[in-house]
């Protein structure tokens, strides 16, 4: 193992912000490699967790292709405290998601002539030429001046774009385990063994996971290749909260799916996780402002109209028998696919 730290960042007191790397060699040639890295919102610490737990475990068990992880990638927004509270998740200078300032390579690519060039050549030459390219716009965008969240995002594309596969971990502020999946990466997914899969189309939204994979699928679309590599967003349950018992469930879940691909030995376990496609995942919106008891159990399946919260909002003369107002489950809740 290898283990080096990136400055992202000078502070104004001279101090360097620093991303930490962990680079482990395969043990065999020509195996599919893997990237991950966790915390990108600095509130999110689970995918960090889990992370420590791997490097332990590769350790122990070197893999069969290249891993690099890296862990705490945004020291920024780790830091960024506001009372008890992590604010991480947008750059509090810019007001930006952190999570969506990702530069695609692709923006005014001359799909015409790189077809043109490379029509009827093997695989292996086009996806050699087309990650060559890829790197080089993505090192042009580096050079330029940019607010911290671009630079840290384009620096964190360039230490990813050598890998087959990419998992970004994540968590949500309330919420089951889920995952976000390239469509056509479904199956391959269900290995994780979490329990519910949203089916991502190839359209870009400045998100890692996106970044990764749409410039290879646009590829396939333009030049009926096959699609190299697969990313996926990870999102391991409530920020905030780290979970030991929690991260060795979520590990085993990431150790099946890298054996499955062949990065490293083991025998994978594939999950039965629920599908939705991305377009039926929806916000509910509150009818009115007030303090939210939700009553529906996260996670589990809710018909149409079933009672999802009660919306306490204090009045002269609440309602008799029933003081709060409801919000009921509107129809696509209810939908076969959740």
């Amino acid at each position: 193992m290898k283990f080096r730290r990136l400055p992202v960042r000078q502070l104004a007191s001279g101090d360097q912000l620093s991303i930490p790397v962990y680079d482990f060699k395969g043990s065999k040639p020509g195996a599919p490699s893997v990237y991950l890295q966790s915390a990108m919102h600095g509130s999110e610490v689970q995918g960090s967790l889990v992370l420590a737990l791997l490097i332990e475990h590769l350790q122990k068990h070197p893999p069969l292709g290249n891993v690099r992880i890296v862990a705490n990638a945004n020291p920024l927004g780790l830091n960024e405290k506001v009372g008890e509270y992590t604010a991480g998740r947008f750059d509090l200078s810019t007001g930006e998601n952190f999570n969506r300032r990702y530069f695609l390579p692709t923006e005014g690519f001359d799909w015409a002539k790189f077809q043109k060039h490379f029509f009827g050549a093997p695989e292996e030459k086009i996806f050699a030429a087309f990650r060559k390219e890829l790197k080089k716009r993505i090192a042009a965008r580096a050079q330029q001046q940019a607010p911290y969240a671009d630079r840290l995002a384009v620096r964190l594309q360039l230490l990813s774009i050598d890998y087959n596969f990419c998992l970004d971990l994540h968590c949500a502020n309330r919420s089951v385990r889920h995952l976000y999946t390239p469509a056509y990466a479904k199956d391959d997914a269900a290995y994780f063994g979490i329990p519910f899969q949203l089916l991502v189309p190839n359209k870009f939204g400045g998100a890692m996971d996106e970044v990764f994979f749409s410039p290879w699928w646009t590829l396939a679309e333009k030049l009926g290749t096959s699609i190299p590599v697969q990313s996926f967003t990870l999102e391991f349950g409530d920020h905030e909260i780290a979970s030991m018992v929690e991260a060795k469930k979520d590990l085993a879940g990431v150790l099946h799916y890298l054996a499955h691909k062949g990065v490293t030995k083991g025998k994978p376990k594939a999950g039965h996780p629920v599908n939705c496609e991305l377009a039926s995942y929806h916000v509910v919106h509150a009818p009115v402002g007030g303090i939210t008891h939700w009553v529906a159990p996260l996670g589990k399946r809710v018909k149409k109209d079933a009672l999802l919260a009660r919306i306490l909002v204090f009045r002269e003369r609440p309602p008799r028998g029933e003081e709060h107002l409801v919000h009921r489950a509107p129809e696509f809740i209810g939908h076969e696919e959740l």
